[in-house]
């Protein structure tokens, strides 16, 4: 999730430890080895310090053998200003992760359940200012898009709805928002065309080039501070240039199971 709303918002989040199955997690896009489930655990560690770094009250929910993918609780649960829509996941291999994170977010918020034949991952909702930009991808379909749209402006937001390209997994893969107002998205993946229709309202893209593609999925919170993925230079001259303060975590061994910085998070008031 992206946009002021959201980072106003960041006072809590839900993340899950890492399964001791990790090695098993599912494997595509960015993998290049076998996932390690220690080295994984190492860098949840610091991810966990980082937010807690900027003040967010962070709840940790035990890892879960029977789901390696676990530890990217986005995808289980989308916050919608006082809900929280639980999808179906567009991998059968995941259905049954949202179980423990529905009954944590069911005592602050009202619980929405996708109706069947519609599928979503979270990672395919960014939310950006006043709207929710959404993605149809390998993993979402136009009837989990029509569900959330319908739930969103129920709750006065609108929406925008994004082709996401064969070359990523997720919206957020390649697209997330730093501060109101802007998008960090990738070459290669997202088009100049596509985001037009933002850009003609002023909203201000930040490009980081396509060798460095994982880094566009960043977290930021308020007084320009970001947490961004280590080892990504021009990405991170990019957002120093732009003005903000950056927080680097490891996440090669998150990555190797196709999980970026905000696959790991649900935040929520």
């Amino acid at each position: 999730m992206g946009g002021e709303w959201s980072r106003r918002k960041r006072s809590r989040a839900i993340v899950r430890e890492v399964s001791s199955n990790f090695n098993r997690a599912i494997s595509s896009y960015f993998g290049t080895q076998t996932p390690d489930p220690l080295a994984a655990r190492d860098t949840h560690t610091d991810y966990v310090a980082a937010l807690r770094e900027h003040g967010v009250k962070v709840d940790v929910l035990p890892g879960l053998s029977e789901y390696p993918d676990c530890t990217f609780v986005e995808d289980a649960a989308i916050v919608v200003d006082g809900a929280v829509v639980i999808p179906h996941m567009g991998h059968p291999s995941r259905e049954g992760e949202q179980k423990v994170i529905r009954k944590v977010l069911s005592e602050h918020l009202e619980v929405l359940e996708m109706p069947q034949g519609a599928t979503m991952d979270g990672g395919d909702a960014v939310f950006f200012d006043d709207r929710y930009l959404l993605g149809m991808s390998k993993r979402t379909n136009a009837a989990g898009i029509a569900f959330f749209q319908q739930v969103a402006a129920s709750r006065g937001f609108d929406s925008m709805v994004f082709e996401v390209p064969d070359s990523t997994l997720h919206l957020t893969t390649i697209c997330s928002s730093p501060k109101p107002g802007m998008l960090v998205t990738a070459e290669g993946h997202m088009t100049p065309e596509q985001l037009a229709p933002l850009s003609d309202e002023g909203v201000e893209i930040l490009w980081v080039p396509n060798e460095e593609s994982y880094a566009a999925n960043v977290i930021g919170f308020e007084g320009d501070s970001v947490m961004i993925s280590a080892n990504y230079p021009e990405t991170k001259r990019v957002l120093e240039a732009a003005g903000f303060s950056t927080r680097s975590v490891d996440m090669e061994h998150i990555r190797a199971a196709d999980g970026s910085l905000t696959c790991c998070s649900v935040f929520y008031q």
